[in-house]
């Protein structure tokens, strides 16, 4: 009889904690870790300022969370993008295999790039958002790896992500598309590291 009457408030705070989450890993994704307060989470889940500081002990314990919750969405369409090259015959993948790696290490194109680069800068500020960035980076980098493999590019996924990271952000400031600029000097940096490599 406890657990029937348990389990819908025990649902409701799930919901509710979770609801938390999701702001603050928005605010931090479109404003950075200082944007993260008690105040502005509430707000933009519509929940009352309280519920925060009942479901987290601290601001950094709601940065901890946000900070994993992003960059686990980030792992996830990376490991789509190794999905989809897996699926492919291996010729196939090697034609599509900048745009896979592209799909891979950019945003979607509903999260204007600026912002989202602007929001890995300002992790700096906060320790526990760089640890949570460092260890989901080894699921990215993983997820690269296996496009690699599969079209037998043997380059280091780090170096694929250096190459996209340092290609947007130029983009970013001299006003070049940021995907175009960055296919077109990952393009060149394969077809120079596959060379270098024979």
């Amino acid at each position: 009889m406890s657990e029937t009457t348990q389990t819908p408030k025990s649902l409701k705070a799930q919901i509710t904690r979770t609801s938390l989450v999701l702001a603050a890993a928005a605010l931090l994704r479109e404003q950075g870790p200082k944007a993260v307060t008690y105040r502005k989470v509430a707000k933009w889940a519509g929940a009352a300022s309280s519920s925060v500081g009942y479901y987290f002990d601290s601001v950094t314990q709601l940065l901890h969370e946000a900070g994993r919750y992003n960059i686990q969405l980030w792992a996830e369409r990376a490991e789509k993008a190794a999905s989809a090259a897996e699926g492919m015959e291996v010729e196939e993948c090697r034609k599509h295999v900048v745009d896979l790696l592209i799909r891979a290490c950019l945003p979607d194109d509903s999260v204007v790039p600026s912002a989202h680069y602007a929001q890995l800068i300002a992790a700096a500020e906060s320790e526990v958002v760089t640890e949570a960035y460092q260890k989901g980076r080894v699921s990215l980098d993983a997820a690269i790896g296996r496009i690699l493999s599969h079209a037998q590019i043997d380059m280091p996924p780090r170096m694929v992500g250096t190459i996209v990271d340092g290609a947007a952000v130029a983009a970013i400031s001299e006003g070049y598309d940021v995907s175009l600029f960055a296919s077109e000097l990952l393009a060149s940096a394969i077809e120079v590291y596959g060379r270098a490599a024979r």
